[in-house]
């Protein structure tokens, strides 16, 4: 039996056994004993560890096997490229939110995480969290609710923190949170919020079991009586420095595995941390990992991860061929890697696996509708420009050249066979038609050109902007390079290309000093998706940074939106308080009837499902993959994964 086939056959063992395990409940770890992988077992025999069973709480998660118990052993290799590719280690070492999305029902259902428990109330204004009685931090002491208020009231909602995220509120007010007691708390909404539990399942919003109090407060104003003190003796003036240095967050920050001594939840915690100049990483098991399988083998199955940091996309493509990749897909995905990893595969004792597209563009073109310069502002705004742009370039020439022939021509939003799929939004203005193009221009008044044929504005300036990406899209600059060439060519239109570092680009964007950015988007509007290009109201929505920075700050800061983006915040908000799909899928679709009729951003291809690269000896991967960031690979329970060779360990390259 091949590789998948055996993946395949032992998925519905897998799940008969999880409901094996549900049905039994608390008698099943009545009589269940518990087994330590062996370097831990070293430990607890000198005396510098408690017995598992102490480690572990009174009732550890059960978690069912993809493809069948495994065996404690070795090494799980994977690259970054460069210092802001810490999603990396996300993608493996996890988070542990208070639930989790299910992968055997390809990410639509919730199951209960760091929370041993959950409910909901009828009208979807209240979701209760129950914690294991017994779950430690990797340091040992007890978790508790006193975690999750002091993560919730002193580091969510601190005024001088970071601006609360959308996902907090409903009705436009906050949640209420109610410590119930050691082991329950509870989140309470002004109005209903269908889509609550998918937003607190993602990998950005689990700040409720982030952060330890015994730890993180000695950075707190409100906790550390001599912070000043400590400060100075770490060279900083900041308190929220101080936060991040010691306990990172749960988002964008590589800080959270920068700090070796950082309590956590993970299956691994960092030994050898993820700072500047670093060129590995090394993420060690916890020995207080609350999940156990069928058998009682407290996990993880794999003793540490190691990642290795490569300069850039290019050294991580050689690490990949090279056989020191176990697993990946990110920034190996471009179609010109493919031909290196297949060739590299039977050599290294590996099979390139089906990432699979669930919709969206493989680039995403927004220009910068709040732009500072209002000259550009104007000119980005009308929409005449934008459907001369969408039409002034080949995108079938961009999808032979750029993507290797593999592409449809699109938009963006969800593909036909989705409930969600949008016509008008996704298939308008994809014809090459640059006649058509250049009598917009005109009509809009861009007649005059200078001499090297490129248009100019009313002021006498050039229409020319420039696109940020980050350096590590090679994919997404190879298409714009072809969309560049063509504008200038067809329609005298400008476009420079700025490749930075990650997060360079971010903080240019997120400061809205952009003219106009790139990137692809996986577009599926489902719960809990946001619909970045539907409505402007997170910063990945780099088409109206203005607007989203307004909508955040209830006004006090951006720019004020038009009409149809105020409609849109109204349909948002009744998106967010569905209590049933069919009413959530109206509202997202009549937001995206007025965004089609803006055309405010516009993409090049259909998504298609890329090609990933994984060991053949590595077991318990499952065959289903989404090609998207909004379902990580963390979601397939890495802690799960071991090495199906006969002494358990990894193979030899």
């Amino acid at each position: 039996m091949d590789n998948a086939a055996f993946r395949k056959s032992r998925l519905s063992c897998a799940t008969l056994a999880l409901l094996a395990s549900v049905s039994t409940a608390g008698s099943a770890w009545a009589q269940m004993s518990y087994q330590e992988a062996p370097m831990l077992a070293e430990r607890v025999a000198a005396g510098t560890l408690p017995p598992v069973e102490e480690r572990l709480p009174n009732q550890p998660e059960v978690v069912p096997m993809y493809e069948g118990i495994g065996q404690y052993g070795d090494e799980f290799r994977f690259g970054m490229s460069g210092y802001s590719d810490h999603e990396q280690i996300q993608n493996w070492a996890g988070n542990m939110g208070p639930i989790q999305l299910d992968p055997d029902t390809h990410y639509t259902e919730a199951l209960p995480l760091a929370a041993g428990a959950f409910s909901v109330s009828d009208d979807a204004k209240e979701y209760t969290f129950t914690i294991r009685e017994g779950h430690k931090w990797s340091d040992g002491t007890p978790f508790t609710t006193a975690d999750v208020e002091f993560a919730v009231n002193d580091i969510l909602l601190h005024p001088d923190l970071a601006p609360i995220s959308a996902i907090w509120y409903a009705g436009g007010e906050l949640f209420e949170l109610e410590i119930v007691d050691d082991y329950t708390f509870r989140f309470t909404f002004a109005e209903s919020y269908g889509d609550f539990l998918y937003e607190i399942a993602d990998r950005d919003n689990t700040h409720p079991t982030f952060y330890q109090k015994a730890y993180c407060s000695q950075a707190h104003p409100d906790y550390n009586d001599n912070l000043d003190a400590d400060l100075a003796a770490n060279n900083l003036t900041d308190w929220r420095d101080y936060l991040l240095q010691l306990c990172g967050n749960p988002s964008k920050s590589p800080t959270r595995w920068g700090n070796p001594d950082r309590p956590s939840l993970e299956a691994w915690i960092v030994t050898e941390p993820y700072v500047g100049g670093s060129t590995q990483v090394i993420l060690e098991r916890n020995p207080y990992f609350w999940q156990v399988d069928e058998e009682g083998r407290q996990l993880p199955y794999i003793d540490r991860l190691i990642g290795t940091v490569y300069s850039d996309p290019e050294g991580l493509l050689l690490g990949a061929i090279g056989g020191n990749v176990d697993y990946g897909q990110r920034k190996l995905e471009a179609a010109a890697n493919r031909p290196a990893l297949a060739e590299a595969a039977p050599r290294i004792g590996a099979e390139l696996y089906d990432v699979t597209a669930i919709g969206g563009s493989s680039l995403w073109f927004q220009l910068n509708l709040t732009h500072r310069d209002p000259e550009l502002r104007a000119l980005f705004n009308k929409r005449d420009f934008r459907v001369a742009l969408s039409i002034g370039f080949d995108r079938q020439e961009v999808i032979d050249t750029a993507l290797l022939g593999e592409g449809v021509p699109w938009n963006n939003g969800p593909f036909e066979d989705s409930p969600m799929f949008h016509e008008q939004f996704a298939t308008q203005y994809l014809e090459f038609d640059p006649e058509t193009a250049n009598a917009l221009l005109d009509g809009i008044g861009l007649t005059e050109r200078n001499a090297d044929g490129i248009r100019l504005m009313p002021s006498g300036r050039p229409v020319s902007f420039t696109a940020e990406i980050t350096v590590a899209r090679n994919d997404i600059v190879d298409q714009l390079e072809i969309m560049s060439a063509m504008w200038r060519d067809n329609i005298g239109v400008e476009m420079r290309i700025n490749a930075t570092e990650r997060a360079l680009m971010y903080a240019k964007v997120d400061n809205n000093d952009h003219d106009a950015t790139a990137w692809d988007d996986n577009a599926s509007w489902g719960p809990g998706r946001f619909p970045s290009s539907l409505v402007p109201a997170e910063f990945n929505s780099r088409w109206a940074i203005g607007y989203a920075r307004w909508f955040k700050t209830g006004g006090e800061e951006g720019m004020e939106p038009p009409d149809h983006i105020l409609e849109r915040y109204h349909l948002y908000q009744n998106v967010k308080t569905s209590r049933n799909f069919e009413e959530r899928r109206a509202n997202i679709l009549a937001m995206a009837d007025i965004a089609a009729e803006q055309f405010e951003t516009f993409g090049v291809s259909k998504m298609m499902s890329n090609r990933g690269i994984v060991k053949t000896a590595l077991r318990n991967v499952r065959d289903w993959n989404p090609s998207t960031s909004q379902f990580p690979p963390a979601l397939q329970r890495p802690w799960t994964f071991w090495w199906g060779t006969a002494d358990g360990n990894r193979p030899t390259n």
